[in-house]
């Protein structure tokens, strides 16, 4: 039976690890909603959209999917950046 003569090698994963760098997270924050959803105590309108810089009601919804997707096309809006939307 053959023995191996060479001096011991490091195994594959101790060599990837020496070459790959681990991952560090991006430097800048991640931006925080501008606009949330809160309940309101009205009977017809239960929740509302709120800018929170201003503290003022943007819309107030029946329905909480419509509330939802527009806070999220506005915050997503806001991130973007503004942009002129033409037809």
């Amino acid at each position: 039976m053959a023995t191996p003569t060479l001096a011991k090698s490091p195994s594959p994963h101790q060599l990837l690890a020496r070459i790959v760098r681990p991952f560090t997270p991006p430097n800048y924050p991640k931006p925080q909603p501008e606009f949330l959803v809160f309940p309101t105590s009205q009977a017809e309108y239960q929740l509302h959209i709120v800018a929170l810089a201003g503290n003022r009601t943007i819309s107030r919804h029946k329905s909480p999917t419509f509330a939802l997707k527009k806070c999220i096309r506005l915050n997503k809006q806001r991130c973007e950046g503004a942009r002129n939307e033409t037809n």
